[in-house]
């Protein structure tokens, strides 16, 4: 029979890596969606840079140039657009980007080991990054401002109770501490700023809950011993809450994103 894994312990490394990110995303979103595309873009370039050593994926250096590449033009194709339909160039700009990661299989002169896994992971990278994308339309108006900022609130309260996974006995209720907390940091953002905390409830639930869940996902990596892939991971679990606020303007909040 063989030997149980060893338990993995929560990074304080990660849960500081998203508290950084998100105040950084967060005083970007209050100065200029400009300023928060820009911020994206950066990010961007980091996480290409560590997405392959993350996964442990063969060729590192055509996926970094491929996540790049795809990436910058996501991010292009919505911090460049004034007014809506804000996301118009965004279907574009994604399949191009997924073509360069099958392009980039069929150049590659190993032998293509891991093939699957490799397209699989661009894959997931660029989906990543589009989420992100997503918070610059609701960065255009000030209750699309207040909805970013909910989000990032959550993702930064959530990563704090993954600390709490030292207590195995915590283990289990690690989800729902998640969404506890990304509920409550939002509605405080929502007390602070003035509007109706209902939808901010929503709003620090999902984000929570899914900025642990992305944070779950990769937290079992053997290369998460390693200072880059939690950077990594720490990166990918704020801009996967992208989605999030603009859902939720797109829903219940119709003035968050202008015409």
């Amino acid at each position: 029979m063989p030997a149980p894994r060893p338990r993995i312990t929560p990074s304080a490394y990660v849960a500081g890596a998203v508290v950084t990110v998100s105040g950084v995303l967060g005083a970007a979103v209050l100065s200029s969606p400009t300023v928060l595309a820009a911020a994206l873009a950066a990010i961007v370039l980091i996480l290409a840079w560590g997405w392959a050593g993350t996964l442990n994926l063969p060729t590192p250096r055509g996926t970094v140039g491929t996540v790049a590449l795809g990436g910058l033009a996501l991010v292009a194709a919505v911090g460049t657009r004034t007014t809506g339909p804000w996301l118009v160039w965004m279907p574009a700009a994604l399949s191009l980007a997924m073509i360069a990661a099958f392009a980039h299989q069929v150049f590659r002169s190993d032998g293509r080991p891991r093939v699957v896994q490799s397209v699989s992971a661009v894959v997931l990278a660029l989906g990543v990054l589009a989420c992100g994308v997503l918070l610059v339309p609701p960065a255009n108006t000030p209750e699309g401002v207040a909805l970013v900022l909910g989000a990032l609130a959550a993702a930064t309260a959530s990563s704090l109770t993954d600390l709490l996974g030292r207590w195995q006995a915590l283990d289990g209720w690690l989800s729902a501490l998640a969404m506890l907390a990304g509920g409550a940091a939002a509605v405080l953002v929502s007390f602070y700023l003035g509007v109706p905390w209902t939808t901010w409830l929503l709003l620090g639930v999902a984000s929570g809950a899914l900025s642990h869940a992305m944070r779950a996902i990769l937290a079992d990596l053997p290369t998460m011993a390693h200072a880059r892939p939690r950077l990594v991971c720490a990166l990918a679990s704020v801009m996967i809450v992208g989605i999030v606020p603009y859902l939720i303007a797109l829903v219940f909040v119709s003035t968050a994103l202008p015409a």
